[in-house]
C-alpha cells in the first residue's frame, strides 16, 4: 500500500505521521532524530512525549551515529515489552539486520520505519554552515531537487542503496514526489499495511519513483566502481597500506562507531597489547627505532578480517576518524570482495547466514 501525506516540507509531513503512531498508541515510543536546540545538529532520541516530536527531523541530512548501534544497546539484553518505532536510513537498516543475525538486537516489538536517503552532510560541515548563518537543511533540499551532491559526505556519494530494503515495515519516502514537500508512506510488510489502514490513509498510485531511484543507483554505481578501482590501485602492497594509515593515532574511534564491531571484550584493547619497558627496548634494538603508538596497521587489518564480510558502507568509521583517513572506501571495497567470495549480501536477507558463523565443506576449494 502507498499513501501520500501532503505537506510543504518533508519533515513536517513525517512528523504528522509519527504523531499519529504515538497518539493512537500504535507505538509506545519512537527513536527518531531530534534537532538540537542550538540548531547545529541532530541526534537520534528515545521519545515518549508528543511535545518533543515538534523537534523531530526524520529527514535531517545528518547521521552522527548509526541508529542500529543504539537499538542494539537498548535491546541486546532482552526484547522490549513495549512497542518502539525506529526511524532509520537504508544503511542503518542493513546494519540492524546484521546485528539481529549476531544476536545483538532482539527485534520483537520493534516497528521499523525506513526513510529514503539521498545522503547526508558531514556533521562538522553542517555545524559550520549553521555558525555562518546558513541553513544546511534548505541547502540540502535545494541540492536534492537539482540532483547536486556538492554538500554530501564522501561515503554517501558511493551509496547504491538510497531506499530502505524489505525489512522496513513502512517507508517514508520522497523519491517520486517531485521533491515538492509531500512524502509517501509505503507499507512493505503485513504489519506496515495494517498500520496504514488503521490510520485510514488512502491508497494512491505513484508514478516515476522506480525510475528516479534506478537513475540515481546507476549514477552512484558508476561512481563507486571508479572509486573502488582507484582505491585498490592506490593501496596495492604493504608500503601503500602503510602510507594510507600513516596518520592513524590508534584512537579506535572507527571501531567504536562501527555498528558491526560489537565485541564486549575487544582483542585490540586486551592485555595482549599491554607491554613493559623491556619489550620496547627489544624492538628498538632490532630496528633502531619504531613508531608510537604501535600496531596501527595490525589493528586495521585485523578489523578488516573481523567485520569486512558484514560492512554496510555507512561510513561511520570515516566520520569518527580525527585524522580524516578515508576508511569507508577501503573497508567497503574489501567488504564487497569478501562478501563476493561467499556470495553473501550483508544486511539484505535475514535468512542469509554470515560467512564466519557457518562452515561448508565445499567452500573456498580454490585455496586447496
Amino acid at each position: 500500500m502507498t499513501a501520500r501525506i501532503k505537506s510543504d516540507e518533508i519533515n513536517k509531513g513525517a512528523r504528522e505521521f509519527l504523531k499519529n503512531l504515538l497518539e493512537k498508541k500504535i507505538v509506545d515510543a519512537l527513536i527518531v532524530p531530534l534537532k538540537l536546540d542550538t540548531g547545529r545538529g541532530a541526534f537520534p532520541a528515545f521519545v515518549t512525549s508528543m511535545d518533543y516530536l515538534e523537534k523531530a527531523m526524520p529527514f535531517v541530512p545528518l547521521m552522527p551515529v548509526n541508529t542500529a548501534k543504539q537499538v542494539s544497546k537498548i535491546t541486546r539484553m532482552e526484547s522490549s515489552s513495549k512497542k518502539i518505532g525506529v526511524v532509520m536510513r537504508p544503511c542503518e537498516i542493513r546494519a540492524y539486520i546484521e546485528l539481529i543475525k549476531f544476536n545483538q538486537i532482539e527485534p520483537e516489538n520493534l516497528l521499523i520505519i525506513g526513510t529514503d536517503c539521498y545522503g547526508v552532510i558531514d556533521s562538522l560541515e553542517y555545524k559550520n554552515l549553521v555558525d555562518s548563518g546558513e541553513n544546511p537543511d534548505e541547502i540540502f533540499l535545494n541540492n536534492l531537487k537539482q540532483g547536486k551532491e556538492d554538500y554530501l559526505r564522501r561515503a554517501c556519494k558511493t551509496c547504491t542503496n538510497p531506499v530502505p530494503n524489505k525489512y522496513a515495515d513502512i517507508v517514508m519516502g520522497y523519491f517520486g514526489t517531485g521533491m515538492d514537500g509531500n512524502i509517501l508512506l509505503i507499507s512493505q510488510t503485513e504489519k506496515g499495511e495494517e498500520i496504514l489502514k488503521a490510520l485510514e490513509y488512502l491508497e494512491e498510485e505513484v508514478q516515476g519513483r522506480d525510475d528516479e531511484v534506478k537513475k540515481l543507483v546507476e549514477k552512484r554505481g558508476a561512481y563507486w566502481e571508479d572509486v573502488k578501482k582507484k582505491t585498490f590501485e592506490e593501496l596495492n602492497g604493504i608500503d601503500n597500506l602503510l602510507k594510507f594509515f600513516d596518520t592513524c593515532i590508534d584512537c579506535h574511534n572507527c571501531k567504536d562507531q562501527c555498528p558491526i564491531c560489537f565485541c564486549k571484550e575487544c582483542f585490540w584493547e586486551s592485555p595482549v597489547f599491554e607491554f613493559r619497558p623491556p619489550n620496547y627496548f627489544e624492538w628498538a634494538e632490532k630496528k633502531g627505532a619504531f613508531r608510537l603508538p604501535t600496531d596501527t596497521l595490525f589493528f586495521h587489518l585485523g578489523r578488516l578480517s573481523h567485520m569486512s564480510h558484514s560492512c554496510v558502507g555507512c561510513g561511520m568509521c570515516e566520520d569518527a576518524c580525527p585524522k580524516g583517513i578515508e576508511l569507508q572506501r577501503l573497508f567497503y571495497g574489501v567488504g564487497e570482495k569478501t562478501a563476493g567470495v561467499f556470495d553473501y549480501h550483508p544486511g539484505m536477507d535475514l535468512e542469509e547466514e554470515p560467512p564466519l558463523t557457518t562452515f561448508r565443506e565445499d567452500e573456498l576449494q580454490e585455496l586447496g
